[in-house]
This record gives structure tokens, sequence and C-alpha cells, in this order.
């Protein structure tokens, strides 16, 4: 089964030194290295687990089984491998489970060298990031979900200026589809036809970032090689630069050069080089408060800001909710072979008594599970995570929500707005909770959300709840 998949995982845009796929019992099998003259000569890795391959491994501290036996994700993971002559290689890994109709069928690990192995002598750096063209099925205006007002004018404004070169600031919580919007206003511009280059900022260290923008000339450091970065591979077209509050407050510094003269110099190099791009940029909080936080230049957000575009939560649309959920319904019948029909009108109420703080990525997963639940032709109650009815079952019965076990003195009711009670509710639930979980695998599995879900929850709320 996990054998399907072997030319898709290999196509994965991102820049590696090696991929490995495992199947759901943790068994290698398929593994390539792109580094020069390095192989896994010394012990056939096929048929094995990475604990028989690396012997400083073991089950629970291995990515790969982490990720099948608990659909765990390890973002940019450093860890050293030992082989079995001694020798060790630091490495940056990023483990995914790969799923199948809901279900864990493998993970996938992709590795770079990050210590003074030669590795091989270039990096393309076209798959170091997403690049899209026009032909590469872009999101545009119709993939927008909804006829609220608040996405009508979404919409409005997107028409608007896509026909401009001015820069874009979208601002909005996690799951509201800031790349989406990105996509939309570069399918409707005169620069559709160009490239469209998306890089996370959170997802590469900072220290590589100067060269993925800028490029770097033969000789600079060792190992570096002439190769451009994605202004001069975005020429023409757009760069998409999400959670841009995440840089380094010094890399900030150098792109808001680069933006106000339009022009770069590779990293090690002399020649200046025109570039014509147009940049949006993402992230995942307000404006004022990354400034005040000192998470982003004011000058950068001044230069950026020229257009505003707020990517507006999914409490505050709640009546495109019918109209999302028709939309993945459709989705998920066609990707799971079924045929769901609708939501029942319980469960239609318990989304709207919820108030979605993971937004429309979070309600897409919701749909997700209930598919997997469903054994009718309609999503009822029953079938939706426990969650989402508490939420409904909190606001229909006050005596439930005054019954809640308290983190300090805290009252739903003494709270101001929904949002800031809502808040409150879930680090009150996370620590209580965690005090029935020996680990945080076990957390979420007691909360039934995911591993990753728990881990922002724990960021956002400044949690310290340890293993």
């Amino acid at each position: 089964m996990i054998e399907n998949y072997y030319d898709i995982i290999n196509n994965i845009e991102n820049f590696f030194d090696g991929v490995m796929i495992v199947d759901e019992n943790c068994i290698i099998r398929y593994n390539k290295s792109f580094a020069e003259d390095f192989h896994f000569s010394l012990i056939d890795p096929i048929g094995k687990t990475p604990w028989e391959v690396w012997e400083n491994l073991n089950p629970e501290n291995s990515t790969c089984y982490r990720a099948v036996k608990y659909g765990e994700s390890a973002i940019n993971q450093i860890q050293t491998l030992r082989y079995v002559d001694g020798s060790e290689y630091m490495m940056l890994d990023n483990t995914f489970p790969i799923k199948e109709n809901g279900t864990i069928i493998g993970a996938v690990s992709i590795s770079k060298f990050i210590d003074n192995y030669p590795t091989k002598s270039f990096i393309d750096l076209s798959n170091m990031t997403s690049t899209y063209t026009d032909e590469n099925g872009m999101y545009n205006i119709n993939s927008i979900i909804g006829s609220s007002d608040c996405i009508e004018n979404l919409k409005y404004k997107i028409k608007k200026v896509s026909q401009s070169n001015s820069s874009v600031l979208i601002y909005g919580e996690t799951g509201t589809g800031k790349e989406l919007i990105a996509q939309s206003i570069h399918s409707h511009s005169p620069r559709k036809s160009r490239p469209f280059i998306t890089q996370n900022c959170a997802a590469i260290p900072h220290t590589l970032l100067e060269s993925i923008f800028f490029g770097t000339t033969k000789g600079s450091y060792t190992g570096a090689e002439n190769r451009p970065g994605i202004f001069e591979l975005a020429d023409g077209g757009t760069i998409f630069l999400d959670e841009i509050n995440s840089m380094d407050i010094n890399m900030q510094a150098k792109l808001l050069k680069a933006i106000e003269e339009k022009k770069i110099t590779r990293i090690g190099g002399l020649e200046s080089k025109q570039t014509d791009v147009r940049i949006i940029a993402a992230i995942n909080e307000t404006p004022e408060d990354c400034i005040k936080e000192n998470r982003m230049r004011g000058d950068l957000y001044y230069r950026l800001s020229g257009i505003e575009i707020e990517a507006p939560s999914l409490r505050s649309r709640k009546s495109d909710i019918k109209e999302l959920a028709d939309h993945f319904i459709k989705l998920y019948n066609a990707e799971m072979n079924k045929n769901i029909r609708k939501i029942s009108p319980e469960a239609l109420e318990l989304f709207n008594e919820y108030d979605w703080p993971g937004n429309v990525r979070e309600f897409k997963n919701i749909i997700e599970s209930a598919f997997n639940f469903s054994s009718s032709s309609i999503i009822t109650k029953d079938d939706i995570p426990k969650i989402v009815k508490k939420v409904g079952e909190m606001k229909k019965f006050p005596d439930i929500a005054q019954s809640v076990p308290e983190s300090g003195s805290f009252s739903l009711y003494d709270e101001d707005s929904l949002k800031t009670a809502t808040e409150n509710f879930e680090k009150s639930f996370i620590t209580v909770k965690s005090k029935k979980a020996s680990n945080l695998s076990k957390l979420a599995d007691l909360m039934q959300i995911s591993r990753q879900t728990l881990n922002y929850k724990l960021k956002k709320y400044e949690l310290d709840i340890r293993e």
C-alpha cells in the first residue's frame, strides 16, 4: 500500500539530503540519499527498523516510530545519527505520518545534513520552497468558500488589490486560509503566468534564510555554489512569506532593504541584481502585537502594510458553516469513496455553538474525523468529537460552565468577550486534564486532539506542562 506513494513523496517540495519511508510497522521500505558519495553501504536498511540501522535510536526516540504509532510530526528536529562503524552525523529531520482514508499507513522522514559532512555540491533552490505557476492548480477567488458579508468583502478586496503591485500584509489567526488569499491575489493579477513562490519563514532555520532569499556565490563559504535565491527565481512573479513575524529581526532588516531597493546581492557576491517581485506577507496575529513584542520591525511593517487584509475567523462568519460543510462533504466523499449526504440539524447546531479556535482548518479536520466514524449517510452529533459537544453543552447549560474546575480565580462569566472566556476555559481544561496523563502524547489522546495541536496550545497559552 505504501509503495503506491513513493513517486509522490520523492517529489516533496522541500530541500533534503535524504528521504526514508517506513510502513505502518515502522519497517524501512524506501531509502534514498542525495548526498554525494554517501550511501548506507555499511548496512542495508531495507526491511529493517530505524533502530536496527542507527544504534543510538530506539522506538520511543525514533521520529518514524512516533509518527506511525502516535501520529506525531517532527518539525525541524535536530538529531544525531550514529552508524554501526561509530561515525555520527547531525541532521535536521522532518518526519510526517502518511495517511490513507484517515488511517496511518506509514511515515516519511526528510533529512538535511547540518554538520561539516561534504554533501551534494549544489542545492536546487527550486526544491527549497513551494513554487507554483498558473498551470499548477493555484487557488483563486472561487476557492474561497462562503457568502457571508465578510467573505464577500474579502473577495471584493482581492479583486481590487490583485491589479496592484503594492506589497500586501495578510493577518489572521491560524487556520483562516492566509495562503489561499495570497494565491488568489496572484491568480487574478497580471503576474499570474509568472512564478508564485511560498516560503514559510518559521519552517527554515534563520541561518539559512539569507541564502534562500538572495542566493550564494561559489566560494562564499565551504561548499557554496553559484545559485539563485527566491528573489531571482520569482522574478516577474510573487513571493509569499508566511509567518514573517517568526523571522529573525536582523534578517527582517535585510529583507526590507531588498524590498525597498528592488535589488539583491548574492551572499559572497559583489554584483547587485534588479528584481521585480511582489511581496505578500502573512502573520498569525495582529500587527500591533508583533511590533509591540519586537517580533516584527516597525519599518518593515510600514513597508508591507500598503495593503492590509484580514483573514476572517470562522467564528466571525458562522453563517458560512453550512456552505463549508457541504464543500468538505463533497471533498471527502470523493476522497474516501463514501456517500454522506448532509449533516444533521443537531450536529449543525453544535457547529454553530462552537467557536472554532483552529478556524477552517479545524473545521475541515472535524468533518474528516466525522467521516471516519459515521455509519450512515448523515453526520450526526454522535460522530463529532467531544470537545465540540462539550462547548455546546456549556453554552446551553450554564450550570455546567460554572462547575468547570477553575485555573487560578478565573470565572467564565467574568470575561468581557467570548473569545477570552473560551481561551481561559481551554487553559483550565488542558491544565486539569494534564493531571490525568503521564506524558504529552497521552494528554493529546485524552483530549482527542493531535499532538501538534496540543503543542500549539501549550505554546499559545505559555503552559509549562512537563512530560
